[in-house]
């Protein structure tokens, strides 16, 4: 762990055209010196494009108040900002504690800062006079590179076994990691934000959004995708991002298979079934069904993973940033099991708790 100082905050700032301190409140301050504590230590330049900022500003609450004004401090020290894709919020539940996060591309070094509550709650001036101890319960450097990080196993272990990004590490590092491919998409960013992290299930919702698009497109406006999440796994969150098919506007419905049925279908299918897809049209009141297979033992050929003798932490993050190369290739790992035609009472069926979804669609 190396323990960092906030040193030259006001030279900084001194260099940073227009930006001036003033009244601003206090999460633009705690913003405005988390970035400015990021760029001193990373020795890196604001509004270089190899910076990557993530926070849960805007989602964490401390003592009522909302922090999203944060964000704007972040922008103005750093120059990350969400129109240039390297600034994203990471969804957090409201109660945990506010952190901001900045890595370099080219050097995989990375800062990690979590916010004291009190810093939170102080007013400007106090604020403004806390040393880094005071406004900060975390402070930490680390190389989040990831072949970095599987090289000099010691120092990955480290940064996982305590926890040197706040509890965050397979969050953060898969997310920087990913974003660093030159092969990712802003899209598939905001998703792992969405999930929290990234993982291969998420990338397999990723990929499904592309399977479904291709077989059966959206082709007007009266048209729109409607999901049957059964089973249901990290997919599920890809997919109502980026289709906003979400459970509150009747777009995704969200079911649990057993087990037992969960293995029986794959060894009958040769195939994880990953849920029922309709592609609906309003105005005809009819539509189209899949039912969808997604085959990990192919991400773990393609990855490399299938017998990973590295360290635990490692696995997932090599499939998530290997399956970038893959992401526009769904058809490698997702498959139709079944086509049918949806009328009213088909899909009110498949949407009824009282039915089985894969029984109304014919495969089980």
């Amino acid at each position: 762990m190396q323990k960092i100082g906030y040193i030259g905050l006001a030279l900084l700032l001194m260099l940073v055209p227009g930006l001036a301190l003033g009244d601003g409140d206090v999460m633009e301050e705690l913003g405005t010196r988390a970035a400015a504590i990021a760029l001193e230590n990373l020795s890196i330049s604001a509004g270089d494009e190899g910076l990557l900022a993530l926070t849960d500003a805007g989602h964490a609450v401390i003592a009522g108040q909302t922090t999203q004004r944060a964000i704007k401090g972040i922008t103005t020290v750093s120059g990350c900002s969400i129109g240039d894709g390297n600034l994203f919020q990471v969804l957090r539940a409201h109660w945990n504690p506010l952190w901001f996060f900045f890595f370099d591309k080219g050097t995989g070094e990375a800062v990690f800062i979590q916010v004291n509550k009190e810093a939170a709650e102080a007013t400007l001036d106090e604020l403004k006079a806390m040393s880094d101890d005071e406004a900060f319960t975390i402070v930490n450097k680390v190389n989040a590179n990831l072949d970095y990080m599987l090289s000099h196993t010691d120092e990955g272990n480290a940064t996982f076994n305590d926890k040197l990004l706040g509890g965050n590490e397979f969050s953060l590092v898969g997310i920087a990691n990913t974003w660093a491919h030159p092969n990712c998409t802003f899209d598939f960013i905001q998703a792992a934000c969405f999930h929290d992290h990234l993982c291969p299930g998420v990338t397999s919702g990723y990929m499904i959004t592309k399977y479904v698009e291709d077989v059966l497109p959206i082709t007007g406006p009266a048209e729109s995708y409607k999901v049957i999440a059964c089973p249901n796994w990290c997919k599920d969150d890809a997919i109502q991002m980026i289709w906003d098919a979400t459970p509150g506007k009747s777009g995704m419905f969200v079911m649990a298979l057993s087990p037992t049925e969960d293995a029986g279908l794959q060894e009958k299918y040769g195939t994880r079934v990953a849920g029922v897809y309709v592609r609906w049209n309003a105005t005809a009141n009819m539509g189209d069904g899949l039912v969808l297979g997604f085959t990990f033992d192919k991400v773990y050929e393609l990855t490399g993973t299938a017998n990973w003798t590295g360290p635990s932490w490692g696995s997932k993050l090599v499939m998530d940033v290997s399956l970038i190369d893959y992401w526009n290739q769904p058809e490698l790992f997702a498959s139709t099991i079944k086509e049918f035609p949806v009328d009213p009472e088909t899909l009110s069926q498949l949407q009824n708790a009282g039915m089985h979804p894969l029984k109304v669609a014919g495969i089980m």
